[in-house]
């Protein structure tokens, strides 16, 4: 016969009592709940990933870009006759012609263009031809201006001469232009003439070195000196009259010449053409009419010294 157990009795405490196992215990959660733990442990797995990939990045330091997928070009639909090297294209073919006249057509050497201005440190030849035997093109005194190329043969240098081309010495060509002392004695001629030893023309030993430096370079005809009844230094002895004449090349060049050495020759003045120029005031200025050419010194150069 059964006898039912006590809550509390002996029966409740025995070990061996089997009961249901959990698993198969009806499940009482909702299908909602399920669906969340499944989706949870997606996204769990993708950050695990994620992860992972960031601790592989941090072990380089650039990352390989990823390649582009090749993709071949569909030319299926693509008009045969345009891509045919076989049909005509007329604006290649005028192409090419131009490309093919271009190329054959002469090549004229180019001008050179006239670059800088140089200035003659001396008196000097322009010549046709960079050669010592070429054809005379101009003459240039001492601070001529040059205008000149870029082009240089062997010694000489092509310039700009007149509207011609044509060719210098390099050496007599300058950067600067040459000082007024140093025109006047390039553009004097050197020292070779003989001149006589002692006084002459009754000239004060100080008026002898001028009169020396000056007949050694230029062949005067007359010169003028000691003139008892002169209203000038003449009657001193220490003023010299250089007859130039109608030469006035070699009159202006005897007065820049003088003027140059104004300070070594003790010059104390200087007349030339109606003009006179004097150490204190070196400037060329205009006198009054005397009354005839010789009076104005229109043919002759008058310069009188200190006494020293």
């Amino acid at each position: 016969m059964y006898q039912p157990r006590r809550a509390g009795g002996p029966a409740a405490t025995e070990s061996h009592l089997e009961e249901a196992p959990e698993a198969s215990k009806p499940s009482r959660r909702g299908w909602h709940l399920n669906a969340a733990d499944r989706i949870g442990a997606a996204f769990l797995g993708l950050a695990v990933t994620a992860t992972a990939g960031a601790l592989a990045m941090s072990g380089t330091a650039v990352a390989a870009p990823i390649a582009a997928p090749m993709t071949t070009p569909d030319v299926s639909g693509r008009d045969a006759a345009a891509v045919s090297r076989d049909v005509s294209r007329p604006q290649i073919a005028a192409e090419d012609t131009l490309a093919v006249a271009a190329a054959s057509k002469a090549v004229k050497s180019p001008t050179l263009q006239p670059t800088r201005t140089m200035y003659a440190k001396d008196k000097a030849t322009a010549v046709s031809a960079p050669a010592s035997g070429a054809s005379k093109v101009a003459s240039l005194d001492a601070a001529d201006k040059v205008v000149v190329t870029p082009e240089v043969n062997g010694k000489y240098r092509m310039v700009r001469v007149k509207n011609r081309q044509a060719w210098v010495l390099n050496s007599a060509l300058s950067n600067s232009k040459p000082s007024p002392k140093q025109v006047a004695d390039a553009n004097a001629p050197a020292a070779k003439r003989k001149v006589p030893k002692g006084s002459v023309l009754g000239l004060q030993p100080e008026a002898m070195v001028v009169y020396r430096a000056v007949m050694a370079r230029w062949n005067v005809k007359n010169v003028g000196g000691w003139r008892a009844h002169s209203l000038s230094v003449h009657q001193f002895g220490r003023a010299i009259d250089f007859m130039t004449y109608s030469n006035t090349s070699q009159g202006y060049a005897i007065r820049d010449f003088l003027v140059a050495h104004a300070k070594e020759f003790g010059v104390d003045h200087i007349i030339y053409r109606q003009q006179i120029w004097t150490p204190y005031r070196p400037t060329w200025r205009h006198m009054a009419d005397r009354g005839s050419a010789t009076a104005n010194h229109m043919d002759h150069v008058h310069v009188a010294v200190k006494d020293r």
